[in-house]
């Protein structure tokens, strides 16, 4: 499925675009040499043109490598063969016009048909490829080139990667409500999605009319207006630079005289950010096809810097990873020949692993650079672009159930580091000084000869509250069960290891309440889960143990379980001599002990 969102599509003249049952679908790795990458690019691109000669419909995805074999630029090797793809493409029978409101209801029908716990969507433990100093290091690079006379701008980037949960529409949803672009995307192909809410038109073509709408000049919607964005010299200079390349670009395939901008330095508000854009049109001789199009023009000069190929050299020197679909462009091609593309910014690649549900992201983001660029301030650009992913807030809260005994809390450290570094993953502020504060207020109010739960909680915003309950005792040994055969769909007993969340103990744990209540109903104490290789992990709220000669064991974090806070004292505990390892279900049933651990519990002898 592909969707091409225009966020100010209207009912009237709908122009979101939906494609869904591909035909056809091409795919071009780089090859073993230039010349083999290049047959098969031409090979693809005769495809297409095929395709569209049969009356189909095409969506394609370029990466912005493309371009550096248009430039005769050498892409880098890949020592463990993971290149990108230069060229996606799919056709289509048709695809169905929508505006505005009826992608709203599309992409909430398809939520809403979703699993609840894919409903709910975020990303954590997201990391820049680049700090402060190192981007001042290479602007102050950049600008050497500019005084030596390479080039007069660069388009300077980097990366911010991270995992993601939910189901990626449901992330697409959340990222369309904070910034929605014109030039939107969701592709979803097997593994790979693409989640794009890109404010700029790169190229289009429409009859014998080319129009391209580069945008340069950024600035923050909460702190600026259109009118500073729009007089500010600095912002100017740069968006005419790149005006000025595009002018020339065009001017490759123009009738004479007929290079126009008819738009000059317009500033739009797309979410918490401003924008300016500026029009270069010209009208071009019938039969120029995409090909042609995008040997002149590919990639934009918005992303590159002036001039094109040199800039590019620089680009390919100071930027260690490559850029992928981020600067490239994606688009439809129409039968009749008219086309239009968007550089994908604001564009998120997710990497989905089928069989463990691992799934991770990277988003590009960058700054022209000029010889007037002061550091500080192209740094902050970048957050300001950013911020739509970097400050996603969460839609999940945390919690953690501590033993209060005699009027104290038990392991309380080991409780707040485990929230703190959760908070951080998946962008919860974290309260120290506020969560102290009701803790001892709870503590207060238990009595000293009883020993209580007290549970913390820390919503999706940052708010801490808290309950406190008395507990009573177990038996010597407590009955445990396979959550496979207790739930009501015992396919959901198995748990997929790259699920990032079953790192923290989230607010939503509705599968594993559901598994330990009904082990309660059974006179039992919990329910334990597998994982999709077969391997146990942990059980609706607690850790397990078996004895293995003089050893415990217990299975690793990574087969996808919480780092419970007993389960971590046992681990380091010499006298238990414990260790991680993958267990079985046999491992199980055949050990001579099995403990289970949990911070209130402590340590609870276990039976089948």
């Amino acid at each position: 499925m592909i969707l091409l969102d225009d966020a100010q599509s209207t009912q009237a003249k709908p122009s979101s675009r939906l494609y869904e049952h591909a035909l056809q679908c091409w795919t071009v790795y780089p090859q073993s040499s230039r010349s083999k990458t290049v047959a098969a690019i031409d090979q693809c691109l005769l495809d297409i043109k095929k395709a569209l000669s049969q009356g189909e419909f095409v969506v394609a995805a370029f990466a912005y490598e493309y371009g550096q074999y248009i430039h005769h630029i050498d892409l880098r090797v890949d020592s463990e063969n993971k290149s990108h793809p230069l060229v996606q493409a799919w056709s289509f029978k048709s695809y169905e016009s929508l505006s505005k409101g009826n992608v709203d209801r599309f992409i909430k029908d398809r939520i809403s048909s979703l699993d609840p716990d894919c409903q709910i969507a975020g990303v954590s433990n997201l990391s820049f490829s680049i700090n402060e100093k190192q981007f001042t290091s290479d602007i102050q690079t950049i600008q050497e080139y500019i005084r030596n006379g390479d080039t007069y701008q660069i388009n300077h980037t980097f990366r911010i990667t991270g995992q993601n949960y939910g189901d990626p529409i449901a992330l697409y949803a959340r990222l369309r409500d904070r910034q929605p672009g014109r030039f939107g995307a969701f592709i979803a192909e097997d593994s790979n999605c693409i989640l794009s809410q890109s404010p700029e038109l790169f190229i289009q073509k429409q009859g014998n009319t080319l129009k391209a709408m580069p945008m340069k000049g950024t600035a923050s919607a909460l702190n600026d207006s259109a009118e500073q964005l729009a007089a500010d010299s600095k912002n100017q200079a740069e968006n005419v630079m790149i005006v000025d390349l595009l002018r020339n670009d065009l001017g490759k395939l123009a009738l004479p005289g007929t290079v126009t901008v008819p738009e000059l330095f317009e500033v739009n508000r797309y979410g918490d950010v401003l924008q300016m854009t500026s029009t270069v049109q010209a009208e071009i001789q019938p039969g120029i096809e995409l090909r042609d199009v995008l040997n002149a023009v590919f990639p934009c000069g918005s992303v590159t810097g002036a001039p094109k190929k040199r800039s590019m050299e620089i680009i390919h020197e100071l930027e260690p990873q490559d850029r992928a679909y981020y600067c490239g462009a994606i688009g439809w091609i129409d039968p009749n020949g008219d086309f239009a593309f968007s550089v994908p910014i604001r564009t998120l690649e997710i990497d989905r692993d089928i069989e463990t549900h691992a799934s991770t992201l990277t988003l590009g983001i960058g700054a022209g650079i000029t010889i007037d660029s002061e550091a500080g301030q192209e740094w902050e650009e970048c957050q300001i672009k950013a911020a739509f992913l970097s400050k996603l807030p969460s839609e999940l809260g945390l919690f953690e159930t501590i033993l209060v005994s005699q009027g104290h809390t038990q392991h309380l450290p080991l409780h707040l580091a485990r929230l703190a570094n959760s908070a951080l993953a998946l962008g919860i502020p974290y309260p120290l000084v506020d969560i102290i504060k009701l803790i001892e207020m709870g503590c207060a109010k238990c009595p000293s000869d009883t020993e209580h739960r007290l549970r913390l909680d820390l919503d999706h915003t940052g708010k801490p509250s808290c309950t406190i309950a008395p507990i009573g005792p177990l038996p010597k040994s407590v009955k445990i069960f396979w959550a496979s055969d207790i739930l009501p769909d015992p396919s959901k007993a198995t748990l997929y290891s790259g699920n990032v969340l079953l790192r923290h103990k989230v607010s939503s744990r509705n599968l594993y309440d559901q598994a330990w209540k009904l082990a309660e109903e059974l006179d039992g104490f919990d329910a334990l889960f597998t994982n999709e290789q077969g391997f146990v992990t942990e059980g609706g709220r607690s850790s397990v143990f078996i004895k293995s000669g003089d050893r415990w064991l217990t299975p690793p974090v990574c087969a996808g379980l919480l780092p419970g806070v007993m389960r971590s004292i046992v681990l380091n505990d010499p006298r238990w001599n414990a260790h991680e390892a993958n267990l079985t279900i046999d491992d199980l049933r055949n050990a001579k002990e099995i403990m289970l651990s949990n911070a209130l519990r402590g340590l609870i002898p276990a039976h089948f």
